[in-house]
């Protein structure tokens, strides 16, 4: 009977959109890509973690469930275009008020298993980020 109970309560949760479903969790930043000595390697994130989660309409939350300051309108997940168009509401980030944010209307991620890779855009093709899935 409590069993019964507990799942008339539970809230629906909305299922992802299809094209980004493999994505929509939780991610834990590891290493940034930098070039030493004319080549590119993966130097790892040092102090406290950064976390980002894909919610399942797309829209990018920080680690306190808000909305990520600076977040692009779309990204390229493994080559195929996803437009951002937040399904339900979305909190503000009272912290995006003090970011300078420079035009980064797309990004780049590349997804294998539970690895992500994001390339921001011009000009900051230069600067990948690599996270692990949480």
């Amino acid at each position: 009977m409590i069993s019964l109970v507990m799942v008339a309560c539970k809230k629906d949760e909305p299922k992802p959109e299809p094209e980004i479903a493999a994505i929509v969790d939780r991610w834990k930043l590891t290493a940034y890509e930098n070039t030493v000595n004319g080549e590119k390697v993966w130097v790892p994130v040092q102090g406290e973690p950064y976390y980002m989660s894909f919610r399942f309409d797309g829209v990018i939350l920080d680690p306190k469930g808000l909305p990520q300051c600076c977040s692009p309108k779309a990204y390229y997940l493994n080559g195929v275009l996803f437009e951002i168009k937040p399904k339900t509401e979305v909190p503000v980030n009272e912290q995006c008020a003090l970011v300078d944010c420079i035009g980064c209307d797309t990004w780049s991620i590349e997804q294998t298993g539970n690895e992500l890779i994001v390339t921001l855009c011009e000009p900051f093709t230069e600067k990948r980020s690599k996270y692990i899935r949480e």
